[in-house]
């Protein structure tokens, strides 16, 4: 009888899967159609994107032209600008012709592929 306390030991923490973790929550991204406006914005809320939702949630605030871009709309990065040791990027979304000012890293381009095939077609215009 000594095998069996090992087997219904075995068999009762086998059918109990630990807990998953979960992965953290990204940050909200925060995007403005004016470098110096997104600049104005992280300076208000301390660079915390918690506090810059809040402030971009509040009807009688100021918001300087910004907004929470969801992520799944940002189709690629159009620009890149570094000022005094932070480094932005200007992020393609879709549905408008503007791109938008982000932190630089805070979003990946949802359709990278979409880019990657209009280049080459740049190309042979540009040969012609």
């Amino acid at each position: 009888m000594r095998s069996a306390g090992p087997i219904v030991l075995s068999a009762f923490l086998g059918s109990a899967a630990p807990p998953a973790l979960s992965a953290p929550a990204a940050p909200p991204v925060i995007g403005c159609a004016s470098l110096a406006n997104l600049r104005i914005l992280l300076r208000q809320t301390a660079a915390d994107p918690a506090k810059a939702t809040a402030l971009l949630a509040d009807a009688k605030a100021d918001h300087l032209g910004c907004s929470v871009l969801p992520r799944e709309t940002v189709t690629a990065l159009t620009d890149h600008a570094a000022l005094n040791g932070s480094a932005y990027d200007c992020v393609a979304v879709r549905g408008t012709s503007v791109c938008q000012w982000t932190v630089a890293g805070a979003v990946t381009p949802a359709e990278p592929a979409r880019a990657a095939r209009r280049a080459p077609a740049a190309k042979d215009k540009a040969s012609r």
